[in-house]
């Protein structure tokens, strides 16, 4: 399967198109190299023979599918659109401090209920995606969702996706904090 994925080395860009790379998707990137963590990521998936950063005016490619990555959702593009809303998504390169993490405009503590309710590990959100990939007659909108979220209200269950979370959430969080001590400058 061939993909085009655009904001590609945004911080959940980045691991979507790492994940997919993995699982043996060919992907073609887009994304400005405007910042110095953006030409950090480039790096890590720019040796993997199965990807190539393009200027989408520049290619010919026919693609399988089109992916593009926003802060809030992403919108998948595969013989329809589909909106896929984000939980609240955490992960190694994110917006962060040890103490917790910047999203939707908020800081949001490890340890508040909010981030132990809500939060999913973004491999687990790219596991997700390959499985939406893959599937046919989703819905407009798509949204995912932690399975310790219990908020139910506005939630139309058809149209929802609830993820657990593979490895204990403070697991998670542990490899976060380490990687972000180690790499802080690039972050």
């Amino acid at each position: 399967m061939v993909l085009l994925i655009e904001n590609c080395f945004h911080w959940i860009g980045f691991h979507v198109t790492n994940y997919l790379l993995e699982k043996g998707f060919e992907i073609d990137g887009i994304d400005d190299l405007n910042t110095a963590k953006k030409g950090h990521l480039s790096m890590f998936v720019g040796r993997n023979e199965s990807f190539s950063h393009t200027v989408i005016s520049q290619s010919e490619q026919t693609y399988d599918a089109v992916i593009r990555v926003f802060d809030h959702e992403l919108v998948l593009e595969k013989g329809g659109n589909v909106t896929i809303k984000w939980p609240l998504i955490f992960g190694e390169w994110m917006p962060m401090d040890q103490k917790g993490i910047y999203a939707h405009d908020d800081f949001i503590p490890f340890d508040s209920d909010r981030f132990m309710a809500e939060a999913v590990y973004v491999t687990n959100v790219a596991k997700s995606l390959e499985q939406c990939l893959h599937a046919s007659g989703l819905p407009p909108v798509l949204e995912i969702r932690s399975a310790h979220d219990q908020k139910t209200e506005q939630v139309k269950l058809e149209n929802s996706v609830y993820i657990r979370n593979n490895r204990p959430i403070k697991e998670s969080v542990a490899i976060v904090r380490n990687h972000y001590e180690r790499y802080k400058r690039f972050y």
